[in-house]
């Protein structure tokens, strides 16, 4: 029912889809490509944005009656995938406080820098926010806890699979960062704005100013929620693909970035 999914283009003229992975009466699953914010930009209110790329989508739309958007939570806009919008104040009411609360299972992939020591592990550091846009570690801060797991390893990096048991601003970012494993691309936290093709393969023939970026933007993929739907209690699972560029960087690693033969790459 509703809207297929959506194509749309970008200020620079690139066309882009946001797929609809879930819709009913109640609630809207959307897959976010990396690049658009989910909610208006405070400093810059006229760029695309899901909630009103979507209100505006309804309100053209003959087959939904006096239906609106409400945002339920949020992802960084350089962050790809699952976004759960509301339909109703009710649905927006259970959503927000399963959220809130704890209720939803968040599954997030992200390919960090280094290797953690465990296989597995959960990282229990109080953050705050003592300058604006930027999160650190503060024992006086409010209490965080992020589960992770390591999928895949490589010489200098690795892919893990990620779990924020709370929902802070840039939690998973700054928790990683705290155990020396940040994002490989963070221009917050690490200054890293991109991983280029001589990162990890040296091209003594490619100039500077033309080695090609792999991917330049952060390198987390919101893959998987799990929750319970807001009238029929039902519990539902979504689960977004891994986008094509994090694919690439991944392709890329196990190509030219390999650990010692001797040792496993991939962990089960």
């Amino acid at each position: 029912m509703g809207l297929k999914n959506i194509s749309m283009r970008t200020r620079e003229g690139r066309k882009q889809t946001i797929k609809i992975i879930y819709e009913d009466h109640d609630l809207m699953v959307l897959d976010k490509p990396s690049g658009i914010p989910v909610v208006p930009d405070h400093w810059d209110p006229e760029k695309i944005n899901l909630f009103d790329l979507l209100n505006s989508r309804i309100q053209k739309n003959p087959s939904y009656q006096n239906e609106k958007i409400w945002v339920v939570h949020r992802i960084d806009q350089d962050t790809s995938g699952l976004v759960v919008f509301a339909k109703n104040k009710e649905g927006h009411r259970f959503l927000n406080n399963d959220f809130s609360t704890g209720k939803v299972r968040k599954t997030y992939l992200a390919i960090v820098q280094g290797c953690p020591v465990e296989k597995e592990g959960c990282i229990d550091s109080a953050l705050s926010s003592p300058k604006k846009g930027r999160v650190v570690v503060d024992p006086g801060g409010k209490k965080s806890l992020t589960e992770y797991r390591v999928i895949e390893k490589f010489s200098r990096f690795s892919v893990l699979e990620v779990c924020p048991l709370t929902g802070r601003t840039h939690q998973i970012r700054v928790h990683l960062l705290s155990i020396g494993h940040p994002l490989i691309v963070d221009p917050i936290y690490t200054q890293h704005r991109a991983l280029l093709i001589t990162d990890l393969k040296k091209y003594a023939r490619i100039q500077k100013e033309e080695r090609p970026a792999l991917i330049s933007r952060l390198t987390l993929h919101a893959m998987k929620l799990n929750l319970h739907h807001p009238v029929s209690g039902s519990a539902l699972e979504f689960i977004a693909e891994l986008p094509k560029d994090m694919r690439g960087v991944i392709k890329a690693l196990r190509k030219w970035n390999p650990i010692s033969p001797r040792q496993p790459n991939r962990l089960s």
